[in-house]
């Protein structure tokens, strides 16, 4: 089943447009999307049609629409984005509300701001709806290898030229931290995160290396963000005390997830390595556990 999503916000001229046009763009049909106003106002905010023509999406035809029980009962989870008590309440949906900045009145480089904001809470809220994160088991090689051989194939992801066999992988990676994020209505493999040892030395058991991988046509749902949480989450009561990658500069999309979870450049090493016959530098982050002593 499809899920449905309703945003509400005063006027629907700002926010819950926002909010809308980002989930509809990022879902490509596998969510239902809604916006309305407990007081819709006469038409849309200038500034928030533009910003969202800078992404692509084209919000010039569209109008604020007033909030109808209808609308409520039909969607599996309701965002209020400001609109008070206005919401009607029905049993069996899920309501959240997300606090954020109204972008009436305000400057194009604040509500683009506020529209990056918006962005990352859709991207989450569509992964948890159309994203399962579950372990990874040897019936997966085929896709997981495919995948990592897409992301080979970037230039951008890795020195290595070609992904390894199944026997191979399986004997690199830790056992206990191997994850997969599968499609909830088709059961697809769409992107993995593993852990690998950085040496076999005792003193260092609590150190590892980690990957992740999506496919590149699923990304920008928010897949990368929960594999890595996932990753986290379970190093935190596993023993594992520090994360690390290597991730090159180039990868800004790698990086500023990286940052956006808790980890820090250690530092950047020039000149690290040769690929594809240029060399390449290669920043050190690193994650520090701040549970474990």
């Amino acid at each position: 089943m499809t899920p449905e999503v309703l945003f509400m916000c005063v006027h629907n001229a700002g926010r819950s447009q926002l909010a809308a046009a980002l989930l509809d763009h990022h879902a490509r049909g596998r969510v239902v999307v809604r916006s309305a106003g407990s007081a819709p106002a006469a038409q849309l905010n200038p500034a928030v049609v533009e910003v969202l023509a800078e992404l692509g999406i084209d919000l010039a035809g569209a109008a604020p629409k007033p909030l109808a029980d209808d609308a409520v009962r039909a969607s599996d989870v309701v965002v209020s984005m400001g609109c008070g008590d206005a919401c009607p309440v029905f049993p069996g949906k899920r309501y959240l509300t997300w606090e954020l900045d109204d972008p009436a009145g305000r400057s194009l480089a604040e509500v683009r701001v506020i529209r990056d904001e918006i962005d990352r809470r859709v991207r989450a809220l569509l992964c948890e709806l159309t994203v399962a994160i579950r372990p990874m088991v040897p019936a997966d090689a085929d896709p997981v290898l495919a995948i990592y051989a897409a992301g080979i194939a970037t230039g951008d992801a890795t020195f290595e030229t070609a992904p390894p066999d199944w026997a191979g992988f399986d004997a690199s990676r830790l056992p206990a931290y191997r994850f997969v994020a599968v499609d909830r209505s088709t059961g697809a493999v769409l992107g993995w995160g593993a852990l690998s040892p950085v040496s076999h030395r005792c003193v260092y058991q609590g150190v590892a290396e980690h990957s992740i991988y999506v496919h590149p046509d699923a990304w920008g749902r928010g897949i990368g963000a929960a594999l890595l949480s996932t990753l986290i989450d379970e190093t935190e009561t596993g023993g594992i005390w520090t994360l690390q990658s290597g991730i090159f500069p180039e990868n800004a999309a790698s990086v500023a997830l990286h940052l956006k979870l808790g980890f820090r450049v250690v530092g950047r090493r020039e000149r690290l390595g040769r690929h594809h016959g240029r060399w390449r530098d290669v920043l050190l982050l690193e994650r520090r556990s701040p549970t474990l002593d």
